[in-house]
C-alpha cells in the first residue's frame, strides 16, 4: 500500500504554526512574573492610596485626621506638605506668610514681638512664587479666627501670576481631585501610619541644624574673594543696573489679580495685615540682574509703588521697608547672602516695626523712599564693615 505523499508545503506552515505557538508559550511563561508583579504593586499601591486618603494626614479633605504641629514649632521648608494642617487650626489667630528670610522667626519670639495673645505659626519656606502663595492665602482665607496676617511682598511679584514654586506641592490646594494621588508618597505613607499610631503632632528636625546652616552660610559669604567678585560684578554691571524697565502697574498682574483681590476681602474682614518688603543688599541688585532680570532694580521700585498706591486706601493693611537706610542696605557684613540678612539686631528691627509702627511706606513718603533706593543702589560701592570697604580696583 503506497503512502501518502505530504506536501512540503504543509509541513512547513505546520511546523511555522507550532513553533509560533510554542514561542508564544515561552514568552508568556517568561512575562507572567513581570505582570504578576506589576499587578501586586499596582494593588498595594492603591490599597496604600486608598488607606492614606482615608486617613488623610496632611488634613486635605473635610474628614482630615486633624493633625497639629508641634506647639512653638517653625517648620520652615517642610511646612509646604503641612500648610492645610496649620491653616485650619483655629488656635493661632497670627500667621507669618514669608519666605527664607523671614524662615528663623520662631512663634515664641514673634509673639514676643506681637504680644501674649498672638498666636503665631511660621508659614515661611524657601522661594515663595505668585501661584503658590496665593494657593496659601486661599487656605487661611477659611481660618475664621484669622486676626493678624503678615507678609513678605517678595521680588518674585513681578513675574507671571502662574508661576510656582517647583517644589511646592501644588496639587494638595487646588480644586483639581484628579491629581491628588500625587500625594502618596514615603513621607505621607509614614505620616499615615503615625497618625494610625495615634502621633497627631509633625514636628521640624531639631533648630541646631538650621543654626549651623545659616551660620555657615554667613562666613562662608564673609570671604574676601566673595566681596571682590561682588564688586567685579558690579562695575560690570553699574551703567545698566538703573535702567528702565518701561513696565507700569498694569504690567504685574501677580499683584492685580491675586495679591490686591486677597488684601481687599482680609480688610474687609476686619484681619490686620502688615506688609514687610524683605531687605536685600544693593548688590543684589547687580548679582541677581542677570537671572531674575535686567531691569530688577526698575520692576522692583515699579512694583513696590504699585502695591502702595493700590492697598493705601484699605483698612488695617501697613507696608514696611528698611532698604533706604544704607547702614543696613549698603554694609554686607550685615548679611549672610546679597538677599538675606544675618545681624540680629537688623532681623529683630525688620519685625519690631509693626509694633513701633516705624518704615512704613505711604503715599506721602513713596517717592523720597523710592528716590533714596534708587540713589544708593545706582552709586552703590561695594562695602562691608567688617571686612573694610572695597574699591573697583583693590583686593583684600
Amino acid at each position: 500500500m503506497t503512502k501518502p505523499i505530504r506536501s512540503s508545503h504543509f509541513v512547513t506552515a505546520q511546523s511555522a504554526a507550532t513553533g509560533q505557538r510554542s514561542i508564544s508559550a515561552t514568552r508568556w511563561r517568561a512575562a507572567r512574573p513581570m505582570l504578576f508583579a506589576a499587578s501586586l504593586i499596582t494593588a498595594v499601591y492603591l490599597s496604600l492610596a486608598a488607606l492614606v486618603i482615608a486617613v488623610d494626614p496632611q488634613n486635605v479633605y473635610s474628614w482630615g485626621a486633624d493633625p497639629r504641629i508641634e506647639a512653638g514649632d517653625t517648620p520652615r521648608d517642610l511646612v509646604i506638605d503641612w500648610i492645610d494642617v496649620a491653616a485650619k487650626d483655629q488656635s493661632y489667630n497670627t500667621f507669618l506668610v514669608g519666605s527664607s528670610v523671614t524662615a528663623m522667626y520662631s512663634p515664641a519670639y514673634m509673639q514676643s514681638v506681637l504680644g501674649q495673645d498672638a498666636r503665631v505659626m511660621n508659614l515661611s519656606y524657601g522661594g515663595p512664587r505668585p501661584r503658590d502663595r496665593d494657593l496659601v492665602l486661599g487656605q487661611l482665607a477659611d481660618n475664621p479666627n484669622l486676626r493678624h496676617l503678615i507678609l513678605t511682598f517678595d521680588w518674585t511679584y513681578i513675574q507671571d501670576p502662574e508661576v510656582t514654586n517647583r517644589g511646592f506641592p501644588a496639587f494638595l490646594y487646588d480644586d483639581d481631585l484628579t491629581n491628588d494621588l500625587r500625594m502618596v508618597n514615603l513621607p505621607t505613607i509614614r505620616r499615615t501610619f503615625d497618625v494610625l499610631a495615634g502621633n497627631q503632632t509633625y514636628s521640624n528636625p531639631d533648630d541646631t541644624t538650621y543654626k549651623s546652616y545659616i551660620d555657615t552660610m554667613y562666613d562662608g559669604f564673609q570671604q574676601p574673594s566673595q566681596m571682590a567678585e561682588i564688586t567685579r560684578v558690579i562695575e560690570r554691571g553699574r551703567g545698566r543696573v538703573g535702567a528702565l524697565s518701561g513696565r507700569n502697574c498694569d504690567s504685574f498682574h501677580a499683584i492685580n489679580d491675586q495679591l490686591i483681590p486677597r488684601l481687599r476681602s482680609f480688610a474687609k474682614r476686619g484681619v490686620r495685615v502688615d506688609i514687610l518688603v524683605p531687605i536685600a543688599s544693593y548688590a543684589f541688585y547687580y548679582v541677581r540682574q542677570n537671572d531674575i532680570s535686567p531691569t530688577l532694580l526698575d520692576e522692583q521700585l515699579v512694583a513696590r509703588r504699585c502695591l502702595v498706591n493700590a492697598a493705601a486706601d484699605l483698612s488695617n493693611v501697613r507696608i514696611f521697608a528698611f532698604d533706604d537706610d544704607p547702614v543696613i542696605a549698603g554694609d554686607l557684613a550685615n548679611f549672610r547672602e546679597v538677599g538675606h540678612v544675618y545681624d540680629p539686631a537688623i532681623l529683630h528691627r525688620f519685625v519690631s516695626a509693626l509694633s513701633t509702627d516705624s518704615n512704613r511706606l505711604t503715599r506721602q513718603n513713596l517717592a523720597e523712599h523710592e528716590q533714596a533706593v534708587r540713589s544708593a543702589v545706582e552709586n552703590y560701592r561695594t562695602t562691608n564693615s567688617q571686612l573694610g570697604r572695597v574699591n573697583a580696583d583693590s583686593t583684600f
